[in-house]
């Protein structure tokens, strides 16, 4: 392949990102890789891949030079050097190439069996001390992750490793970060979990003051918890944003006639058609709720078990008072994945999409995943709460007081029991976030009276009286 051509090639992955057909030839330095798997994209800046030549495996990653991506691999090769000193599990540097006047790019070895730093608490409590001391490790010399999330732990033969070192930056090298930074730094890390496994590492934090010769008093636990609620500020301010871009986690599209939003892994596998077929997949589907505001029906595609939820227009005057909002369907998506965010059981939000006449919103839909479950009015009907049972509902009210927010019709019908005896919350289009604690004191009385108004049963009542005082 000549220059230009493998240049154009190179090119036409900053445009397609995910959209690429995989396998397909990547030419750099002469060689061509192959390449398996896309791993991340950043629409225009940049790509990362699975690539294999001569029977070895690579990360790499491409940086568009028209969005200064020499600039990017500066910053990569810099926090290689950086973190290396600091004696950090590293994947190999095998190559870089910064010769070509469209792209860079940068290769590490590919870790076969490493898998990501997963959101679970046995994990967690396994790791625990080896993370605070990797966190310790770099803010010792000055260095501190800026990007910290999961997806930038690997855990290989019970150690961690740490990628995207273009994030990784300094204050002043091979001096101790200032304690300001290592809180904030710190934060970043603990939002990245939900509340439960949080306290593991906070629990944790008292050896990491040690190190640092800080005490870990009341004042600063205090302090710190102000950090973490900055934190996580920041944390959801960015997740939802990617939840309304395209991007590695969402396969987004805006066009004069419609707006949609899926989580990627979903859509790559039941392809766009599900998409141009969604009013017929709710004709055809099992009728769960039909009312004039929404549909609600079950449906199978592609092996899995959906529910789409359209979001009807009752009339002229109703289609006029809502045109210009964003519709239910897309404030759902956002509420559902909030929630996952904050650690509350909802079915997993798989989507949304919106039918639009330029800025004007039509009819919408949302697809989720299917919950079997038994609504909890039926349940407490036939019999009482278990302690399991109470402790989730004493979660979810908690969750949602400390971040702010309100369910807005919080009826039996829309807290679902599965056979796995766990609670989740389904309904989400009436749910906000609150500003103003007056605000949110009274949204979450309504919460707690509609919540109250299910239980006829007199012993049934007085649990849930005394779970909610």
């Amino acid at each position: 392949m000549a220059k230009s051509d493998n240049a154009n090639s190179q090119m036409e992955l900053f445009i397609q990102g995910m959209n690429m057909t995989v396998p397909f030839n990547l030419d750099i330095n002469g060689k061509s890789y192959i390449c398996s798997e896309i791993l991340r994209f950043l629409p225009g800046k940049r790509i990362v891949v699975k690539a294999a030549f001569s029977g070895k495996s690579y990360v790499i990653k491409l940086f568009s030079n028209a969005k200064k991506g020499k600039r990017e691999l500066k910053r990569e090769l810099e926090g290689y050097r950086l973190t290396l000193k600091a004696n950090i599990n590293l994947p190999q540097l095998e190559f870089v190439s910064d010769d070509v006047e469209e792209y860079s790019a940068i290769a590490y070895e590919f870790l076969e069996l490493a898998q990501p730093f997963n959101n679970d608490e046995s994990i967690l409590t396994q790791y625990v001390e080896q993370l605070l001391d990797l966190v310790f490790a770099l803010h010792s010399r000055g260095i501190y992750q800026s990007d910290f999330h999961l997806d930038n732990l690997l855990m290989l033969d019970k150690q961690l490793f740490l990628i995207d070192l273009a994030s990784v930056k300094v204050e002043q090298e091979n001096r101790p970060l200032s304690k300001q930074i290592s809180l904030a730094n710190l934060a970043m890390l603990i939002v990245q979990f939900i509340p439960k496994q949080q306290q593991i590492l906070i629990d944790k934090l008292p050896d990491y003051f040690d190190k640092r010769g800080w005490v870990w008093n009341k004042v600063e636990q205090d302090t710190f918890e102000d950090y973490v609620h900055q934190a996580w500020l920041q944390r959801k301010k960015l997740y939802l944003k990617k939840c309304f871009r395209a991007c590695t986690m969402t396969a987004y599209d805006k066009t004069f006639s419609q707006q949609t939003a899926f989580q990627r892994s979903f859509i790559d596998e039941v392809g766009p058609d599900f998409i141009n077929n969604i009013d017929l997949l709710v004709e055809q589907g099992k009728l769960l709720k039909d009312g004039n505001s929404a549909t609600v029906v079950k449906v199978t595609y592609a092996g899995k078990q959906l529910v789409i939820k359209r979001y009807n227009i009752k009339s002229f005057w109703h289609w006029l008072k809502r045109c210009y909002r964003p519709s239910r369907a897309a404030i759902s998506w956002r509420n559902g994945n909030l929630l996952e965010l904050m650690g509350v059981a909802t079915p997993k939000t798989l989507g949304f999409i919106e039918n639009r006449f330029g800025y004007f919103r039509m009819r919408a839909y949302l697809v989720c995943e299917y919950t079997k479950g038994q609504e909890l009015q039926y349940v407490y009907e036939r019999r009482e709460p278990t302690e399991y049972e109470l402790e989730q509902l004493n979660t979810i009210f908690t969750l949602l007081q400390n971040y702010q927010i309100s369910h807005g019709d919080l009826k039996a019908s829309n807290l679902l029991l599965d056979q796995e005896g766990l609670i989740s919350l389904i309904d989400l289009d009436a749910m906000r976030e609150h500003h103003n604690s007056m605000k949110l004191l009274k949204a979450a009385k309504k919460d707690k009276k509609r919540f109250m108004q299910n239980w006829k049963r007199l012993a049934v009542r007085k649990v849930f009286e005394e779970l909610l005082n």
